[in-house]
């Protein structure tokens, strides 16, 4: 009963101002303060992708923003204006010297020929002392300056020539090395060796030749009664090393 009463006497209180507010009360009151800002909200789940640009979009682009395709090459212009002279490089080494002209004071044209000779001997005839050695093949024999059958070199050009020879035999052998000219040469190249079967005999030397001078080998023997071995391989060999007017 207690709690009826109390209920009844808080109604009562509250509907007799509200009565009494609708003549007396003023209408409209002022506005109150602004509250606190609510704290920033959760972020939003991603949205989706978005559709491909248009034709008329890609158009709309700026020609600076897409490059073209490269142009026709232009025509080469105009040469600029000559340059200065520069300065004069240092002086450079002196070349070799050229080759010794002719003499003056004639057309004649001279012409020089080339010499040179290899030949051959396996014959198995005997050899003649103090006679040139013949020779029956030729591995060369540039100009025709050497006579198989007289076993002579004639000199065609005069020159300074090397000669060589290398001769082997089954007995007792003496060669010489001789040249029929101002001053004339004899060379004497000998194998005595008792105890070999095959004796073997080289030389040669350098000859400084005038025109037609000759030149040849040929057997010797400082024995009575001796005799050249049957059996003689030979090879002359003989080639211009260069021209001379002396």
């Amino acid at each position: 009963m207690q709690l009826l009463a109390l209920f009844a006497f808080l109604w009562m209180g509250v509907l007799v101002p509200s009565a009494f507010c609708q003549t007396n009360c003023a209408i409209h009151g002022r506005d109150g303060a602004n509250g606190v800002l609510g704290r920033d909200g959760l972020p939003g789940a991603k949205g989706e992708k978005g559709a491909p640009a248009l034709q008329d979009e890609l158009n709309s682009v700026t020609t600076v923003e897409l490059k073209g395709e490269m142009g026709i090459r232009g025509p080469p212009g105009e040469p600029g204006p000559k340059g200065l002279l520069g300065e004069q490089g240092p002086k450079g080494f002196p070349g070799p010297g050229g080759p010794k002209g002719s003499s003056g004071g004639s057309d004649a044209i001279i012409v020089r020929q080339k010499s040179a000779f290899s030949v051959l001997r396996n014959s198995t005839e005997n050899a003649l002392y103090s006679q040139p050695v013949t020779f029956d093949s030729q591995l060369s024999n540039v100009g025709n300056h050497f006579n198989l059958k007289t076993g002579y070199f004639i000199c065609k050009d005069p020159g300074v020539y090397y000669f060589v020879f290398h001769a082997s035999s089954g007995g007792r052998l003496c060669l010489r090395l001789k040249s029929e000219s101002a001053s004339p040469v004899s060379l004497n190249f000998c194998d005595l060796s008792p105890r070999s079967q095959s004796l073997v005999v080289s030389g040669g030397a350098v000859l400084k030749l005038s025109a037609n001078n000759k030149v040849w080998i040929e057997p010797f023997t400082d024995a009575p009664g001796g005799k050249m071995p049957k059996s003689m391989s030979v090879v002359f060999n003989g080639f211009l090393l260069y021209h001379s007017t002396e």
